[in-house]
């Protein structure tokens, strides 16, 4: 809402007929799921309902590691224009209205970055908190930054190409907030109205857009501390309040651009914008081999193991232990592993696009845990390794390197690459250098492999 919302005459009479946010103790929302589409690759959006509220709530979500999203903040020269606007101008097929803002001028209230660049009229403070983020190789890296850690623009990690401020938190470390500052006539968030926020998983994997509409007949809309339950239990770590009011607005071009419904009856102007950008990229190839033990042993290979893609698709291993997936997506992609008999595996990997990415895996028989091991990380990408042994399933010279890398209630209060025959001297060395410093853990979201992987 900006600092002279005109909606406020909305909130007052919503007050009135009792439709504001009970203090502690109101009754936690229980939204189900109404619709779910698919716009774009790595976009998926989806309409939630809760009828007793009632209220309507869009939720987008972007996967961060794919190749093919870019995210984008308005710069200082585009302030003040509709979210749709914005959106077409920058070629934005999704986008969300960004921080709370005074008119004139369209200056954020918090700091502003958009194209890499810092708003002149802008900075951070105690009050804001933002999200900020950056392309990273072949992804998309982004954070929210609690109101407390006050960033002097300058401190900003190196390549920060955006930063949409926002209040209040809603979501800390994996903890819905519960406690708000009811006395906020900006973020007003104590009162069921209309609002826009932006949530990030604690792997990083994923971005969530999320737009309540409010202040009319099907959708009154939610308190802060509802949304918070709403975005935890979807999975958010760390999440953060947008503008809402009337300012609150979602555009998904695929779908006919504006798919909430301002509370004004149209979309309002707003100072910034967040928005997620689409350009298709060639498909990749995930490969690799499953062995017993150790990927790196060409006599241990298991066949008749039943290797899923996170996409559904699914190959079973011959007796050369290779599976092989064609046109995946650039992104993040991860495999799961089972054979009866079998621990069950999980492992993931950056598929870069245009090429053959290796991604084997070791299975462990029983409840056979590995008691020591070497992360990914510590195996030299450029060696070559047990993918280099396959000389067919149409995989070009695997060993010169895959080229990857890469509840509800208002409680009020005051205020790389395989190592095998041509490096195994060097990846041994590495081996017992990191044997000798650490005892790995098994990392807790299994995206690591097991002891001598190879390509991660």
């Amino acid at each position: 809402m900006s600092s002279s919302s005109p909606r406020r005459h909305v909130a007052a009479a919503v007050a009135a007929a009792g439709l504001l946010c009970a203090v502690a103790g109101a009754a936690a929302a229980a939204p189900a799921l109404d619709s779910a589409t698919d716009p774009y690759p790595g976009i998926h959006h989806e309409v939630w309902i809760d009828a007793a509220v009632p209220a309507r709530i869009h939720l987008v979500r972007v996967d961060l590691s794919s190749s093919e999203l870019t995210l984008f903040a308005t710069a200082e020269d585009d302030r003040g224009q509709r979210t749709s606007a914005w959106a077409g101008a920058v070629g934005a097929q999704v986008a969300i209205n960004g921080d709370a803002f005074a008119i004139a001028g369209y200056v954020p209230a918090g700091l502003a970055v958009g194209g890499g660049a810092a708003w002149s009229t802008t900075a951070d403070d105690a009050v804001s908190g933002f999200v900020r983020f950056a392309r990273v190789g072949e992804r998309t890296e982004a954070a929210i930054v609690a109101p407390e850690q006050v960033i002097a623009t300058s401190a900003l990690p190196a390549g920060t190409q955006g930063v949409v401020s926002g209040r209040p938190l809603l979501v800390r470390a994996g903890q819905p907030v519960s406690s708000f500052d009811c006395a906020d006539a900006i973020a007003m968030p104590c009162q069921r109205a209309p609002r826009s926020a932006v949530a990030v998983s604690a792997d990083g994997n994923t971005l969530w857009l999320a737009v309540v509409d409010g202040w009319q007949q099907p959708s009154l809309g939610l308190t802060c501390a509802e949304l918070a339950s709403f975005l935890d239990a979807r999975g958010a770590y760390d999440a953060l309040a947008l503008d809402g009011g009337g300012a609150a607005t979602l555009v998904v071009t695929a779908e006919g651009g504006v798919v909430s419904a301002p509370s004004d009856g149209a979309e309002r102007t707003v100072a910034n914008h967040l928005g997620v950008h689409y350009g298709m990229l060639p498909q990749g190839q995930l490969v690799g081999f499953v062995r017993e033990r150790d990927v790196f042993d060409p006599n241990a290979n298991l066949d008749g193991v039943t290797v899923t893609l996170d996409d559904g698709r699914v190959d079973v291993t011959g007796t050369d232990g290779f599976y092989n997936f064609p046109g995946v997506t650039p992104r993040l992609a991860c495999v799961t592993a089972v054979k009866a008999g079998y621990r069950t595996e999980h492992k993931c990997k950056q598929v870069v696009a245009g090429q053959v990415n290796y991604n084997s895996i070791a299975m462990y028989p029983g409840d056979e845990v590995p008691d020591a091991g070497v992360p990914d990380a510590a195996v030299p990408d450029a060696a070559a390794g047990p993918d280099a042994a396959r000389g067919d399933a149409g995989v070009a010279d695997p060993d010169a390197g895959d080229g990857g890398g890469g509840g509800g209630g208002c409680a009020v209060t005051a205020a790389g690459g395989d190592a095998g025959a041509g490096g195994l001297a060097t990846w041994l060395l590495a081996t017992i250098a990191v044997l000798g410093l650490r005892r790995p853990r098994r990392p807790r979201d299994g995206r690591g492999g097991p002891p001598g992987a190879g390509r991660a």
